[in-house]
């Protein structure tokens, strides 16, 4: 029996009503091979590529270690990735950090030559040696990311949360530290993380415990504001329903009715 979600999407006017909801008709859900630039992609991409399905292809077929880390602090507002990359041991280990920043579009920092700049991101790579991506993995393992979430834990676009992924030892493993929660303030990853973060931008202020988003704004609330408003629901092997292209997600709106037709 499959289980499905809903994802809320107001139409964006800078592609038009008509064009947008013919790019979604075509790429909706469509599978992420990593991190990408292009804003609209990654919209229609972001199940895939939180869920590690590029990774989870690989897992066991490569021999280096994959990991990926995704924090949401409000879709809408600020997202960070970190796509960690082990090298082989016969060439040397180590890994390289692979950052990326995702903050509310900032119009002064709009290029006329490339209408989308404001929301691609802020990007940065580091290289890690040996000791310190064993190090990091130390951090991980303490931080409880190598074990499965709560079962059935549902995480609103709108809250803040970890989600780490990856494979490791040809073994996958996909876990979640929502905000607030004791998964959460005992992650002993975030120290570090912020000193091989080569953004340059820190992490937001977080909202006190009471204040943080539990679940998604009303439709009222939704319609006011904007911006894109989903749920996703998570198991020990990953996000609930599957990813690729038509899948079970279940979208709602004028793109529902143009699926359904």
């Amino acid at each position: 029996m499959s289980r499905r979600h809903r994802e809320r999407i107001r139409p964006g006017h800078a592609l038009g009503p008509a064009l947008s909801l013919a790019l979604a008709a075509l790429l909706w859900g469509c599978a992420a091979f990593g991190p990408t630039d292009n804003p609209i992609a990654r919209k229609l991409t972001w199940f895939s590529y939180l869920n590690g399905d590029d990774l989870r292809v690989s897992c066991g077929k490569e021999g280096a270690d994959r990991f990926r880390m995704v924090f949401n602090a409000d879709y809408n507002r600020h997202v960070r990735t970190y796509d960690i990359i082990g090298a082989p041991v016969e060439s040397g280990g180590g890994a390289k950090i692979e950052a990326r920043v995702i903050e509310a579009t900032d119009l002064a920092r709009l290029n006329p030559l490339d209408p989308l700049s404001a929301a691609r991101g802020r990007t940065a790579t580091l290289q890690l040696n040996p000791g310190q991506f064993a190090s990091f993995i130390g951090r991980l393992r303490e931080s409880g990311a190598f074990e499965p979430p709560p079962d059935g834990l549902r995480l609103p676009s709108n809250g803040i949360y970890w989600l780490i992924n990856g494979c490791r030892g040809g073994q996958w493993f996909f876990s979640a530290h929502p905000y607030p929660s004791g998964r959460f303030t005992d992650a002993r990853f975030l120290e570090p993380l912020q000193l091989l973060d080569a953004t340059g931008i820190p992490l937001p202020t977080l909202p006190d415990p009471d204040d943080a988003p539990r679940s998604l704004p009303s439709a009222h609330e939704q319609a006011e504001g904007g911006g894109v408003f989903f749920e996703i629901q998570v198991a020990d092997r990953g996000l609930v329903g599957p990813t690729a292209t038509f899948g079970d997600w279940l979208p709602s709106g004028a793109l529902a009715d143009l699926l359904n037709r």
